[in-house]
């Protein structure tokens, strides 16, 4: 048994770090595209239910918006945290040592995405991986139709209004305050006049809600990765993280685990059955 666990958690391992997607050569020759610097830094706190079936099974991690003048980026903060530390890597030893000692590893993430809007101009440019190999695929920025309500209230110390709107196959309530005119907000959602403050579907499924927003102390830059990435579309690019998951048992098979941590491995995946975006038209 002991056997057993120990190859599934090795396997865990090898499939942890081939979603980093960081080759060896880009962890010692950090390549980025300077997109310029962030005015502003906004945290956002994300409460999530990944199985659908269970309501009791709320995760939680915190996500960064960077805005720039033109371009903003959003990520989670465990991300943010692994990309810095991989750019302080002189070369591969360090890298190696690192993943040797727990000690010295940024926390986990579920969100391995960086997500940047208004690049190109008019654009949203998502890019991940999918064991290992980076995928860019890109949507029109203004893709929201948004249907704003009367009135207003009080949000976190600013005067913040409601709106409305469908994406992804949930239907979303925000709430944005025209006090901080960026027409941004947390993941995909933009377009209005103000930043969002708090946006979540109807199930809350997904909840954002603000934790701060703060002037960088220091100059800190938006930057795009350079990668060699398979450029394709969010369709196909939602079929290729299926079919990955499809084929979990497969992959488990190959790597040499048993037949009950085949079936360990599915099960996790199968826990994981609830996207944000539950449709990509």
């Amino acid at each position: 048994m002991i056997e057993k666990m120990c190859k599934l958690l090795l396997w865990v391992i090898s499939l942890n770090l081939s979603l980093i997607g960081y080759s060896q050569s880009a962890v010692i020759n950090h390549r980025a595209e300077n997109l310029g610097n962030a005015e502003l830094v906004v945290t956002y706190s994300l409460n999530y239910q990944q199985d659908s079936l269970n309501p009791h099974d709320i995760r939680h991690e915190e996500m960064l918006l960077f805005l720039g003048e033109d371009v903003s980026l959003f990520l989670s903060y465990n991300r943010f945290l692994s990309i810095e530390q991989f750019k302080g890597f002189a070369n591969v030893a360090e890298m190696h040592a690192m993943f040797q000692n727990p000690e010295l590893q940024t926390p986990p993430t579920r969100f391995r995405y960086q997500i940047f809007k208004n690049y190109p101009e008019g654009k949203i440019t998502k890019v991940n991986s999918i064991m290992g190999d980076p995928f860019r695929y890109q949507e029109n920025l203004n893709g929201f139709d948004w249907q704003l309500t009367s009135g207003a209230s009080e949000m976190h110390g600013f005067k913040v209004q409601k709106a409305t709107t469908e994406y992804g196959g949930r239907n979303w309530v925000a709430w944005f305050t025209p006090e901080i005119p960026h027409n941004d907000g947390p993941y995909k959602f933009n377009g209005l006049p103000g930043l969002i403050l708090e946006i979540r579907d109807t199930r809350d499924h997904y909840v954002f809600e603000l934790v701060s927003v703060e002037i960088p102390g220091e100059p800190m830059l938006i930057e795009f990765p350079e990668r060699n990435y398979i450029k394709t579309s969010k369709k196909d690019f939602f079929r290729a993280r299926q079919s990955f998951h499809d084929d979990i048992i497969s992959r488990a098979s190959e790597a040499g685990l048993s037949v009950e941590s085949q079936q360990t491995a599915a099960e996790n995946l199968r826990r994981r059955n609830n996207p944000l975006e539950l449709t990509f038209d």
